[in-house]
């Protein structure tokens, strides 16, 4: 429960639907296969590329010539929020949050290193709200909705750029402080990995873009790893991907039980962006994402509403439940203290975002 909160309740859910729902050749249908094989393909690749040592070799070099706490903050915070939008929210904080960790343990600022990988998180939450590929639910969306790239890009902008500037006011208030320069040993980087590493990942964006056949694309860009290093391929977050599929699940049988289906059609249609903020809070904005997009054609409403969603409880994104299991690993006492403090801060950003987004709409 503690490891994989959203595979365990979203497991209940399915079992309980099921009991109600008996199995029959209809849950095959309810798999969206093509967005499994899209995100495997951004996750292979993905974790190609960090497993070369890119991503820490980078962010390290970048660190080591701080001189300032908030300096040191804005550049980690900020190296978040615009990786995510390309790399995902999950992935980022897979491959910084460990980097902020070390860096802040070497300089002495341990004890500012809880707020620094909660603003992390909400930068990787909320940078990724922008492109279809930054978060899971939004290359559901993408793939579900008959929406253009640049629809696409102008309903999450807003969201995102106000988003941008709270995580640089909190960054201002946290207080400053000179610190020691740091040099870390340079790492070896051996480019032709990264060559072909980089290729998938080319090869896994022109994927959900529907340029290239998804099976097509898996099969190329699984072998092409297996060939060069088949331990890539045990490192994929294959936990996310079964969350995937037991979701589907869950969301294709309460689609079919009529009383569900009432209520759930009733909240979506009177105001389908707070109903998939609230929902996002108790079930994740992933599973709120594919369970509403059966009750509403408004795909602008409901990719607002999941990607502001992300913010508020740890259970609201994915990503933030693996922030916490990344920080609370090397800081176990400190379990309480940074539960409270996650809470305190989303809220505030999750109240700040609905008041602005409401203004807007």
């Amino acid at each position: 429960m503690r490891r994989e909160p959203v595979l365990v309740v979203a497991t209940i859910g399915a079992a309980i639907s099921a009991v109600i729902v008996p199995p029959d050749w209809g849950y095959i249908k309810y798999i969206d296969f093509k967005t499994l094989l899209c995100l495997f393909c951004l996750m292979v690749s993905l974790k190609g590329i960090e497993r070369e040592g890119v991503l820490s070799a980078l962010s390290v070099k970048l660190a080591s010539g701080m001189k300032s706490l908030r300096a040191l903050l804005f550049l980690l915070v900020f190296i978040c929020f615009f990786a995510s939008m390309f790399i995902t929210n999950d992935i980022a904080l897979i491959a910084f949050v460990p980097i902020t960790l070390s860096v802040f343990a070497l300089c002495g600022l341990t004890k500012y290193s809880a707020i620094a990988i909660i603003l992390q998180t909400l930068a990787a939450n909320i940078g990724s709200s922008l492109t279809p590929i930054g978060n899971p639910q939004n290359l559901y969306l993408f793939m579900h909705y008959p929406i253009t790239a640049q629809s696409f890009l102008l309903t999450t902008l807003p969201f995102v750029l106000f988003g941008g500037t709270l995580l640089a006011i909190a960054c201002l208030l946290v207080p400053n402080q000179p610190i020691c320069q740091k040099h870390s040993p340079s790492q070896v980087i051996y480019k032709k990995p990264i060559i072909a590493y980089s290729t998938m990942f080319i090869i896994a964006v022109t994927t959900v873009f529907g340029l290239i056949p998804y099976w097509a694309a898996a099969v190329i860009i699984a072998g092409a790893t297996f060939l060069i290093d088949k331990h890539t391929l045990k490192k994929v977050d294959y936990t996310l991907l079964l969350t995937f599929i037991v979701i589907f699940i869950f969301v294709g049988n309460i689609a079919r039980i009529e009383w569900i289906h009432g209520i759930i059609s009733y909240g979506v249609q009177r105001n389908p962006m707070l109903t998939a903020i609230a929902a996002s809070q108790f079930i994740s904005n992933v599973p709120a994402a594919v369970m509403l997009s059966e009750f509403t054609n408004n795909a602008t409403q409901l990719l607002i509403g999941v990607n502001v969603g992300g913010l508020g409880t740890l259970i609201a994104s994915m990503a933030s439940v693996i922030s916490y299991r990344l920080y609370t690993t090397t800081n176990k006492k400190e379990t309480r203290h940074y539960l409270g403090l996650f809470t305190t801060v989303n809220i505030i950003f999750l109240i700040l975002t609905i008041i602005f987004i409401k203004t807007l709409l």
